[in-house]
């Protein structure tokens, strides 16, 4: 089924669904509905897909059989660390070839939030946040991944 003319991707074919039934604690439901609404979600389904999706991504993080994936690294650090900003950006010099672009926020006088979008080899992506999370100073790094496969 194609798109009507005047929508925003006319020709881009609307995918199939399939309609499927679960059983569910009524509690674990409960706890869904309230998170679900408490994050803006009113349609159960989106809910859910956004759920299976993150499943996935975090099956394809850990799989060896994945290759390719994008995200963001995120880390939180101290700035008066000796040697601390040299350091990651040698770190980040050595892997350019999965950086596409980073931001640095001064979040008070000793804090700095930094964040890595990344776009590439899942291994190197994962090198790369081993090598910054090693670095002294580094208080909280977090690694945010979608799988590309």
């Amino acid at each position: 089924m194609q798109g009507k003319p005047n929508s925003p991707h006319p020709h881009k074919k609307r995918e199939r669904v399939t309609r499927i039934s679960m059983s569910l604690p009524t509690k674990l439901l409960s706890d869904f509905d309230n998170s679900m609404s408490k994050s803006g979600y009113t349609d159960r389904s989106k809910a859910l897909q956004t759920a299976i999706y993150s499943f996935i991504n975090n099956y394809e993080w850990n799989s060896e059989n994945s290759k390719y994936g994008a995200g963001a690294i995120i880390l939180l650090y101290d700035n008066h660390v000796y040697n601390q900003d040299k350091k990651s950006i040698q770190i980040q010099h050595a892997y350019r070839e999965v950086i596409s672009a980073t931001t640095h926020l001064h979040l008070d006088g000793n804090n700095c939030l930094e964040t890595i979008m990344v776009n590439g080899q899942i291994k190197k992506i994962k090198d790369l946040a081993k090598s910054l999370s090693q670095n002294r100073g580094i208080k909280n790094l977090k690694v945010h991944f979608l799988s590309l496969e």
